[in-house]
């Protein structure tokens, strides 16, 4: 049996850490404005790692008993790396059926071509083959040029793993 993923609530500062770890498909809880005590306890009530570059942060995580990883330096692959040393999140992999909303954190589902006909641009919807929506706030997804970027960027975090 595998242990269930970690969720994480990621600092403000961390915006796009946030995203990167919701593509990887990690639970991550993201406010753009949230105070310390809020934070603390949304970490507590709901069992998340705090992900945070705030030093005082961390010691009030500590007092309380709340894991986090504080983190440093600006490079992604870095900060995921400085994540998977404190609690290790095995092999990196995309896979859209498990990726979470960049948005909202939401589950992205399957959907069928023609229920986002004239939700998304004509061009894309005769290229792709493939859509998710997400369940929340029901952003349309689909592998295009980025996917290839996210790609470039999980076989770099695989490579410092190995």
């Amino acid at each position: 049996m595998s242990t269930p993923k970690p969720n994480f609530i990621v600092d403000s500062m961390l915006g796009n850490l946030a995203k990167k770890l919701r593509v990887l498909g990690y639970d991550s809880k993201y406010f753009s404005s949230i105070e310390d005590d809020k934070l603390i306890l949304i970490a507590k009530n709901e069992k998340r790692m705090i992900i945070t570059k705030d030093e005082q942060l961390t010691r009030k995580a500590e007092k309380q008993e709340i894991g986090f990883v504080l983190i440093r330096g600006s490079d992604e692959v870095e900060q995921i790396m400085q994540i998977n040393a404190k609690i290790n999140l095995g092999t990196f992999v995309i896979d859209t059926n498990n990726s979470r909303c960049i948005l909202c954190n939401g589950n992205l589902q399957p959907v069928e071509k023609y229920r986002i006909i004239g939700k998304i641009p004509e061009g894309i919807l005769e290229r792709e083959k493939k859509f998710w929506m997400c369940d929340s706030c029901k952003k349309i997804y689909w592998e295009g040029t980025h996917f290839e970027k996210l790609q470039e960027f999980v076989a770099k975090l695989n490579d410092r793993r190995n």
